[in-house]
């Protein structure tokens, strides 16, 4: 089911339009945001990446392979540990999709790789991993996509899920450490703004809240909807 649900989310995302210019515009407002706040450091992060091959091939990989292939063995490890947790979590990573299609649809943004050249960002992914980009299906694609950004966000969410569920060092080390590279190496590859991935948290915590209300019987909508699924006898 969570599989089916995932497939919708990027058929839909990748459906929506990409309007460039306005996306531009948006994310140039983001920098405005980010440099009044202190925290616009993403292209000074960039730079020894670019002076190094290792450390850009080491952030590609990250951003490329530390973000499925850890959410769905993060998921296994979950269902096979803890049912009732994953439920939990699957349905915060269920909200949070369709939170973040409400954000592509109505506020696109631009990553910074996408930004005019004279902001001065590079895709390392293009540089050296060009078919990073080219495996993945036309339908999921929206290159504008990018707020909030979830690539963080359901890191963050995997960790979380990790560090509840274990009490083994090296798994709740992986738990911190896990969200901590995956914000660097999504700042240094030029895949999104530091304001986009603080969106993408909030979205999270939000989809979770959601959830815990659900499973703690604190949402009204879980009685309404099982007085209108289950019959009276």
């Amino acid at each position: 089911m969570v599989t089916a649900v995932m497939v919708v989310y990027f058929f839909i995302r990748g459906g929506l339009p990409e309007p460039v210019a306005e996306a531009v515009a948006r994310s140039t407002k983001i920098i405005h945001v980010e440099q009044a706040l202190g925290i616009f450091v993403e292209r000074q992060w960039q730079e020894p990446v670019l002076k190094s091959h290792l450390l850009m091939q080491i952030a590609n990989g990250i951003y490329v392979w530390g973000h499925f292939p850890v959410i769905i063995a993060a998921a296994v490890w979950l269902y096979w540990k803890n049912r009732e947790r994953y439920g939990f979590y699957r349905t915060g990573l269920v909200l949070s999709g369709f939170l973040g299609l409400w954000g592509y649809a109505f506020f696109p943004a631009a990553p910074p790789r996408l930004m005019p050249s004279e902001w001065g960002f590079v895709d390392t992914v293009a540089i050296i991993a060009k078919e990073s980009y080219e495996m993945q299906p036309a339908p999921f694609l929206n290159h504008y996509a990018a707020v909030p950004s979830l690539h963080f966000g359901w890191a963050m969410l995997a960790g979380m899920a990790i560090w509840e569920n274990s009490k083994n060092p090296a798994f709740r080390a992986f738990a911190v450490l896990m969200p901590a590279v995956m914000f660097w190496s999504i700042v240094v590859t030029g895949n999104h703004f530091i304001f986009d991935m603080l969106v993408g948290a909030a979205v999270v915590l939000v989809a979770l809240f959601i959830s815990w209300l659900y499973y703690t019987d604190r949402f009204p909508i879980r009685h309404v909807l099982q007085r209108l699924l289950v019959p009276r006898p």
